[in-house]
């Protein structure tokens, strides 16, 4: 399976079960076995991305934070850089989540920086700019949120002008944070903005925010009328059974305002509200922000005995809500350091067996695909660092009739004789293949020619010492090698490792045909596209 295939299907199988959540990320962990088995570094990464926004529609900030880790690492060696800056995003949300917002910031710039880098646009580039406006309000950065959140809708309008229901959350984001900076009068601008299309929007608890959020700035700026229209009209569309936090911690805001106002009538109403919240929500943000409406409530209508009843609950979960995060984080830097093990051990594995796979099974050389394979990363780097690339050609000469006269067993030993040499001199920039029957190539990166010259020698010697017997041969009855060796700066007329093999070839014909047991370097600089005749220096060891 290609590589972009196997790409496409993980993300094929994460939109056709959208649906249904669990089945998505059973068919998603699938691919991850998938992918570790084949040791697809793409895939796996692919997998754990889509792993990851999976588990934040659960609201599984442990999935989402153990996955979002694992794609970032798989995926940061590839070219896949959308889907590196969405693993980041969704890495980004869960550190929201658990009051990490400087590792949240963290990770949604290094997210937008990819964005940018790459020129990647759409949807993706606003999700990007408000992910990053998120991470600064939560910071208090609030006039760098108001840059991003301004970015974020002129291109939400410019590119897909007809998608209300966003244009609204970003608006009321940047509403909330120009009232967060006192600019009120710009609040209600941006508010006054989207009036006229809410009746467009499909979730409807954002238009119920949006009259709340009016409401909040109607009143800070003195205009209780308008404010407790904006109230009204917010409660008259108030959402059962429906609790996101955004609209709760409008609805807290604006509590406070209308109990100092006296407006017991809608006081009550929000105190109800808050009741039937803190009943369906068991969780301490929950229950503090429920707790401090119905203390502010009992206090500024005179009831002091259980505004102060409420006041040490609040105290008390406050101090509960501080040992949670702190839980919260100390439980995220373990998973983060066991994240990472599993990572190196997982990489580990799939590195031998990545290894095993590319190693030609008599010799434990590499094989002719992961020669390519290899030499491909050399040439490339060879070039990018103005590096010569080295071949070396190997041949057993008489290797036919010594198999015909001791038999294929005989031969098979030789042939892991030579493999044992050529191991030996194996380095990061000098590596062997068995390239077929019994012939061996070698490639070097970034020698010298008398460098590559010497490593053909240092090999012919060691043969020669293992004096391996063979009566038929001409050299004194021991088998000897024929090697041909060029080493060649990269051109357009040696950027493929086939055109280097082929002047390693040359050189390693010409020494068969002058008698065997010889090594010879092909002079590649006295060879020219009219393909005059080739120099040949003979190597002696």
């Amino acid at each position: 399976m290609k590589r972009n295939e196997s790409v496409n299907n993980v993300l094929k199988i994460a939109e056709t079960y959208g649906d249904d959540v669990q089945k998505q990320i059973r068919k998603l962990k699938q691919c991850v076995k998938e992918g570790r088995k084949s040791g697809d570094f793409l895939m796996l990464g692919v997998a754990y991305y889509c792993l990851a926004e999976a588990y934040t529609d659960t609201d599984d900030m442990h999935g989402v934070i153990v996955n979002s880790l694992k794609a970032v690492t798989f995926l940061k060696n590839t070219d896949e850089y959308e889907l590196i800056a969405k693993a980041h995003f969704a890495l980004g949300l869960a550190y929201m989540n658990q009051g990490n917002y400087q590792m949240s910031l963290a990770c949604d710039e290094y997210g937008y920086w990819l964005v940018k880098r790459h020129r990647i646009k759409g949807k993706t580039r606003i999700q990007a700019l408000n992910n990053l406006s998120g991470s600064f309000h939560a910071m208090e950065e609030a006039h760098k949120s108001i840059k991003c959140l301004t970015e974020c809708i002129r291109l939400l309008k410019k590119d897909f002008g007809e998608d209300y229901t966003d244009l609204v959350m970003y608006s009321l984001n940047l509403a909330g944070c120009y009232k967060d900076v006192g600019e009120l009068d710009r609040a209600k601008e941006t508010l006054e903005s989207i009036s006229n299309i809410l009746e467009k929007v499909e979730f409807k608890p954002l238009v119920c925010d949006y009259y709340l959020r009016s409401a909040v700035v109607a009143y800070r700026r003195k205009d209780a009328d308008a404010g407790n229209g904006f109230m009204d009209a917010a409660f008259s569309i108030f959402p059962e059974n429906v609790y996101p936090l955004p609209l709760y911690d409008d609805l807290c805001e604006v509590a406070c305002m209308i109990s100092k106002n006296k407006d017991r009538e809608r006081s009550k109403k929000t105190f109800d509200l808050m009741t039937v919240y803190a009943e369906k929500n068991p969780g301490t943000l929950e229950q503090l922000f429920a707790t401090r409406v119905m203390a502010n409530y009992y206090k500024n209508f005179g009831e002091y005995e259980l505004a102060t009843e409420l006041f040490s609950k609040y105290e008390e979960l406050n101090e509960r809500q501080m040992r949670e995060l702190k839980e919260m984080q100390m439980k995220l830097h373990n998973t983060s350091m066991k994240t990472e093990a599993e990572i190196r051990k997982l990489k580990r594995i799939m590195r031998e067996n990545e290894e095993i796979v590319s190693l030609e099974p008599m010799t434990k050389l590499l094989n002719r695909s992961a020669l390519l394979k290899l030499s491909t990363e050399f040439l490339e780097s060879a070039a990018k660092k103005k590096q010569k690339v080295g071949a070396i050609f190997i041949d057993i000469d008489y290797f036919k009739q010594c198999n015909d006269t001791y038999g294929h067993a005989k031969g098979d030993e030789i042939i892991k004789e030579v493999a044992h040499i050529c191991r030996k001199y194996e380095t990061q920039d000098i590596r062997f293949a068995r390239y077929g029957g019994d012939e061996f190539f070698g490639i070097t990166r970034g020698l010298p020619d008398e460098a590559v010259c010497d490593v053909a020698r240092r090999i012919c010697r060691a043969f020669q010492s293992a004096d391996i017997s063979d009566v038929k041969s001409p050299s004194g009855g021991r088998l000897t090698l024929s090697v041909g060796v060029v080493n060649v700066s990269i051109t357009d007329r040696t950027d493929s490792i086939l055109e280097i093999a082929n002047y390693a070839d040359k050189a390693l014909y010409h020494a068969k045909n002058s008698g065997k047991n010889a090594i010879y370097a092909l002079n590649y600089n006295k060879t020219d596209k009219k393909e005059r005749e080739a120099s040949f220096v003979k190597i002696d060891f």
